[in-house]
């Protein structure tokens, strides 16, 4: 059986995981996504980690889209940071402000490095419910969740705090696939880079003098080592969290997976995760 070599792989990690393959057919309104194969518990509940910062960066720009924040504005101040500096919500959602991993302050000049910050997508949770006076736990309940279905709430960090199975993160998926609830324009700059070209980390894999990313998505841009699909396209965009999960979209081959497990990211998925992507790969090839 095709699926055959990614049921090897995965019984290899010696802990609880689950995946999901799928299809779609393009970004639009008329559109949507097709399981193609799962393999573990769909409803076993696992830790998402920074996974949840595509849930956020949804959120975030649905407020935008409805009037409620502004996306280039430059902000007076940020909530908890001592230091001005003219960033805007784009530049959080983009790692381009140049804010410390975890600390709430300035490391860099905004838009001169890529700094990967949980700290800014914190802030920016913050900054949500103050313009708004409603707790950003309901946002996303209300912006992202209800409307795909998902009966769960975030209840810790806007960066790593979500819990969730596969099918939560599944239709989850199919939605930063085929988009039916943001834009157009919204949607581009989401999922594709920003164009600016910066230098960065992305944590567990290292340095990139072009660290790619979007209003939320991580875009691949030819990043080797990575963590999607190799050889995937250029427009490759997703994420994947500490925890040990991922979640990545390739318009190009027009494929997408998730990956959630119980144990934190290690050397072991760096080593089985290519090997994966490559036997999912292969699967979608017979179906």
């Amino acid at each position: 059986m095709a699926s055959a070599p990614v049921s090897a792989v995965l019984k290899q990690f010696p802990f609880p995981v689950s995946c999901a393959l799928f299809s779609f057919e393009a970004a639009s309104l008329r559109s949507s996504g097709q399981l193609l194969r799962t393999w573990g518990d769909q409803d076993k509940v696992y830790p998402w980690m920074s996974v949840t910062k595509l849930v956020t960066s949804r959120t975030i720009l649905g407020a935008v889209e409805n009037g409620v924040l502004d996306l280039e504005r430059p902000l007076a101040q940020l909530p908890g940071v001592s230091e001005p500096h003219p960033v805007s919500v784009a530049d959080l959602l983009a790692h381009r402000a140049g804010l410390d991993h975890e600390k709430r302050e300035f490391t860099r000049a905004p838009h001169s490095r890529r700094v990967y910050s949980n700290s800014g997508y914190e802030i920016l949770g913050e900054l949500l419910s103050e313009r708004s006076g409603v707790p950003f736990a309901t946002w996303v309940a209300e912006m992202v969740f209800s409307p795909l279905g998902i009966k769960r709430e975030l209840r810790g960090s806007p960066a790593w705090g979500m819990y969730g199975s596969l099918r939560e993160l599944l239709a989850f998926a199919f939605e930063a696939a085929c988009p039916r609830y943001l834009s157009p324009g919204l949607f581009s700059a989401w999922s594709g880079s920003d164009g600016m070209q910066l230098p960065g980390v992305v944590p567990g894999y290292g340095f990139y003098r072009d660290n790619a990313w979007g209003l939320g998505c991580e875009v691949h841009a030819g990043k080797d080592p990575h963590w999607t699909l190799p050889g995937s396209s250029a427009q490759t965009y997703g994420h994947f969290g500490q925890s040990g999960s991922f979640l990545w979209i390739d318009p190009a081959s027009r494929l997408g997976a998730v990956f959630l497990g119980q144990e934190s990211f290690s050397a072991l998925h760096k080593q089985l995760w290519p090997k994966l992507n490559r036997a999912l790969r292969e699967v979608a090839k017979t179906a």
